[in-house]
């Protein structure tokens, strides 16, 4: 009962904090802008693996996004945090538009796909530090913890939505118009963020003091930046946990969305255009309704404990989905395996369990980090993060996508759920108790 109440309070906070304007605005922005990313990234992977037949070039395309990261990512959050979240919104929207109409015309040429995602990736670095810390000026500071809850379940649910329409969009549009439509969402997103307001407090304008200073002294004033964010992070053993925790649980989507078109292409043996909604989808749905859950009672328990949790849960799932694959080569079980109304809900159900494990660790780990880091730096502690996410991702994604055509993607989950299931096992026996 006290669950009940607790959730129609919730959903009354929501819709006072959507009774502003201002905040609809951007809330709207958010939803296209991640829409369209989302989209973008797994049609890419799935229009890159239909041309090649290859896991290593889609592994390719997901370094192309995790390099911009590593060096943009501690860099784009200075950055922005000298310049007006309104007119870096818009920029990064309008760019993106404009990269996607340059995906329509080479969209069958891999080499140019690359650099367009490469360039998509270095405009979101400056997207994501922007938007989040947009919020305390569209409401008030006894709404925040609604507004941030909001846009977070947002964000994971476009996520979602992104990633399960991206197959299907890309059979109803075709390989070229489908650019079209994602270009058209970010223009709305565009018109959505250009109605937001300034923010009321003036910062220092980075672009007026360009012409001003030497191209040394900015140099020095942003490294000097930097490297206070990183310092900041370093005194906080909590946010130096949570940021790493954050980066295992983005890379395994990371590699799940690398390995989604050869799964489903060799072990689901479906349209691999159906890999967005049979894998990607269920992984993403189960983070969201893992997050409502957390949010709702996840408070009765310790965060370390959800963490915990959490992990040997993801490390398990992969274990599970990995033995069901390696049952499809046992003759004996090969009966299971030629009724897919019978082994494929199975293992779509394991992506979904594995979704929820990361949210036990995802929802604990993002509200330490807003609660352990000031306004005046959260900007770069984002920025921190999205570059740790980049610089780790890299090896295993691309190894993943090479391992995936060498040994079988079935060996790689096993690989990767023995690496994650072992260490949540010393994270619970021998790990100190940091959060």
């Amino acid at each position: 009962m006290e669950d009940i109440k607790q959730t129609i309070r919730q959903k009354s906070e929501y819709l006072q904090v959507l009774g502003y304007k201002q905040f609809r605005y951007l809330w709207f922005g958010q939803i296209c802008s991640q829409l369209a990313s989302n989209m973008l990234l797994f049609v890419l992977a799935l229009r890159i693996y239909q041309l090649t037949g290859s896991n290593t070039a889609v592994s390719g395309l997901f370094l192309t996004f995790g390099i911009p990261a590593v060096l943009f990512g501690i860099l784009s959050g200075t950055i922005v945090d000298h310049l007006d979240n309104k007119w870096v919104l818009m920029v990064c929207d309008g760019v993106r538009a404009v990269l996607a109409i340059g995906l329509l015309i080479f969209s069958s040429t891999v080499p140019v796909m690359y650099v367009f995602a490469f360039l998509h990736a270095v405009v979101t670095q400056f997207y994501v530090p922007a938007e989040a810390p947009t919020i305390p000026w569209l409401v008030p500071k006894s709404k925040l913890l609604a507004a941030n809850s909001l846009f977070s379940f947002t964000f994971y649910s476009s996520m979602a939505l992104g990633s399960i329409v991206a197959g299907p969009m890309l059979k109803f549009f075709g390989p070229y118009s489908i650019f079209l439509f994602i270009s058209v969402l970010f223009m709305l997103a565009f018109w959505f963020v250009s109605h937001i307001p300034k923010e009321r407090e003036v910062r220092e304008d980075l672009p007026s003091t360009v012409l001003h200073w030497t191209v040394s002294h900015i140099a020095n004033r942003l490294v000097a930046s930097i490297r206070e964010g990183m310092t900041y992070v370093k005194k906080s053993p909590i946010l130096t946990d949570a940021i790493l925790l954050l980066t295992g649980t983005q890379v395994i989507i990371a590699m799940l969305g690398t390995l989604a078109p050869g799964f489903a292409d060799r072990v689901l043996h479906i349209d691999v255009r159906d890999a967005s909604v049979f894998i990607i989808g269920p992984v993403v749905l189960g983070i969201i309704l893992g997050a409502i859950w957390t949010g709702n009672a996840g408070y009765k328990y310790k965060s370390s404990n959800l963490i915990k949790y959490g992990i040997l849960g993801a490390g398990c799932m992969l274990l599970l989905i990995s033995f069901v694959v390696r049952l499809e080569r046992v003759s004996y079980f090969s009966w299971f395996f030629q009724n897919s109304f019978v082994s494929v809900p199975l293992i779509l159900f394991l992506f979904f369990l594995l979704g929820v494990s990361n949210s036990l660790l995802d929802v604990p780990a993002n509200s330490l980090i807003q609660g352990e880091s000031t306004a005046d730096v959260r900007g770069r502690v984002y920025g921190i993060l999205t570059s740790a996410i980049g610089g780790v991702g890299i090896l295993p994604i691309i190894l993943s996508g090479i391992l995936a055509d060498t040994i079988g993607v079935g060996k790689v989950i096993f690989l990767l759920g023995i690496v994650i299931f072992f260490y949540g096992i010393y994270r619970m026996k021998y790990n100190k108790q940091i959060i």
